[in-house]
């Protein structure tokens, strides 16, 4: 199987691009390089983008991607609590218990 067979095989991806003249979805069209192409049977070539709503040739809409001013990730605070170095006995334990006024 070549490659001109696979790519006719492959699912057309949903186009999600919109024009920035009228924000209407964009048909992508093949300009023919030289003379004698066919743009309908061309595999590599220049492509076009052409707006649905006025049919005019016209840029592409890129929708901006949000950013962090800083990075979340170091702000993130750790647990502060200690840990318990001294441990008591039992024999210290009961011995509080006892000194224990109820």
């Amino acid at each position: 199987m070549n490659y001109h067979q696979k790519r006719i095989q492959m699912k057309k991806k949903k186009n999600n691009l919109k024009s920035t003249c009228c924000n209407a979805e964009i048909d992508i069209d093949m300009a023919p390089d030289f003379i004698g192409d066919n743009p309908k049977t061309m595999i590599i070539g220049t492509c076009c983008y052409i707006c649905s709503k006025c049919n005019k040739p016209c840029d592409v809409y890129l929708k901006e991607r949000k950013t962090w001013t800083r990075n979340p990730k170091t702000q993130i605070l750790g647990d502060n609590r200690g840990k318990v170095k001294e441990k008591l006995t039992k024999k210290e334990i009961k011995e509080i218990r006892r000194n224990e006024d109820f």
